[in-house]
């Protein structure tokens, strides 16, 4: 079974599409889907599919702004997750693209840490770009892990760093970085602002994203 950790909350509309592109995963195999919401008011949870478990966590307390809370709510997730597990981050507010939880599956089979590198980041209020050239570390959105690489991760969420990522792929020893396009950063999402950098990005000329995800990019055109 493959698992999929989901810090959220304060994020509807961030939500809402993060549902549909885990709807549309061509991944065939059993999902165990771990969302912890610490907004005050949670998110409306609607997703079903066939041989997907759904589990909501409500950690307290709840998130305030200004806040960081994205450790705690890894290590409130991680507590239900055992040793042997497959872990991947799903983070509400980007895209995935419908082979991301399929290549994951095939990745982890090479690889005790494995991500998707050379970020692209869209911003969706202003339609500006990022590309990044990292090629020995993945963003969170885009990681995965098992044996080692969880025992590291959790040991990770319990130092509590501002940020998660780059730790852990510095110190992981069975790690793999690709080049795809299946995820993207999507900054700049109605509701709860992200911890990482790039929400603040703006261009004179934005970009069409539809030359990354295709006719998906109608589902951001509201937020411009």
């Amino acid at each position: 079974m493959l698992t999929l950790v989901t810090p959220t909350g304060c994020r509807p509309a961030a939500w809402a599409l993060c549902e549909r592109w885990m709807a549309r995963q061509t991944y065939a195999g059993p999902v165990r889907w771990i969302v912890v919401d610490d907004g005050e008011q949670a998110q409306p949870v609607s997703f079903r599919r066939d041989d997907w478990q759904v589990e909501v966590i409500r950690p307290q307390p709840f998130w305030r702004p200004g806040d960081n809370t994205q450790a705690r709510n890894f290590r409130s997730a991680l507590a239900r997750v055992g040793d042997d597990a497959r872990v991947a981050v799903i983070e509400d507010d980007d895209y995935y693209a419908p082979g991301w939880l399929q290549r994951v599956v095939d990745e982890l089979e090479t690889a005790e840490l494995i991500g998707q590198g050379w970020n692209r980041y869209y911003h969706a209020k202003t339609g500006a770009i990022r590309i990044n050239g990292n090629d020995t570390h993945a963003s969170l959105c885009a990681s995965a892990f098992r044996s080692d690489a969880l025992a590291l991760f959790r040991r990770q969420c319990d130092r509590g760093p501002r940020l998660l990522d780059v730790p852990m792929w510095k110190h992981a020893h069975s790690r793999r970085v690709f080049n795809d396009s299946l995820v993207i950063g999507i900054k700049g999402m109605p509701g709860r602002a992200g911890i990482a950098g790039g929400h603040e990005m703006t261009t004179d000329q934005p970009f069409d994203l539809r030359e990354w995800i295709g006719a998906d990019a109608e589902a951001y055109a509201q937020f411009r």
